[in-house]
């Protein structure tokens, strides 16, 4: 995917579909978060749902999914432990669906490891996973834990918001951004 394809791809995800502001809506995905950037922050690789083995190859499988070739990308917003964190706390009846995916995985790249893969080797093998609940799940969460709100501690520094060209306005936060500003210094001038 070329950069104007991948970028226009996310920002059509944080724009059209709302994804970031639906996002702050949902309190297990934001705690979620609030795991990858406190792992993150404290340079811990520890892992709850995933073995260490098993976190190299899905983390592998999200750099496939948002690359770190011309930008930030999965690996600097934290999707894994984003994706761990989900996985053991807030959506555990989805683990069987990774487990049996990771399985897979590593059964259509045998007998290499996918890390281990080149990036057009690993995309040949994920194309052949594409129309699985597997990769359909590691591509959504990969994406939640990349433009998620960090007001609700997602993507590690806003790396995804930057990444776009995404400037929060400040219109999501109480009492709900500039205007009320703009409407409460008119009322302190007219009293």
């Amino acid at each position: 995917m070329n950069e104007d394809s991948r970028r226009a791809f996310l920002s059509r995800l944080l724009a059209g579909t709302g994804a970031v502001m639906a996002f702050g809506a949902w309190p297990d995905f934001s705690l979620a978060h609030e795991h990858a950037v406190a792992q993150l922050r404290a340079g811990e690789t520890k892992f709850v749902f995933f073995t260490p083995e098993e976190a190299r190859q899905m983390e592998a499988v999200c750099d496939q999914i948002i690359p770190s070739d011309d930008g930030p990308g999965a690996r600097e917003a934290g999707a894994i432990y984003f994706i761990d964190y989900a996985l053991s706390q807030t959506e555990p009846d989805l683990q069987p669906i990774f487990r049996a995916g990771l399985k897979e995985l590593a059964a259509t790249c045998a007998p290499d490891k996918f890390n281990e893969l080149s990036a057009p080797q690993q995309l040949a093998v994920l194309k052949k996973l594409e129309r699985t609940e597997f990769f359909a799940r590691a591509r959504q969460y990969t994406i939640f834990g990349f433009l998620g709100d960090p007001a609700r501690h997602g993507n590690r520094d806003q790396v995804g918001w930057k990444y776009i060209g995404f400037e929060n306005p400040g219109m999501f936060t109480h009492p709900f951004g500039y205007y009320d500003a703009e409407f409460l210094a008119e009322k302190k001038q007219n009293h």
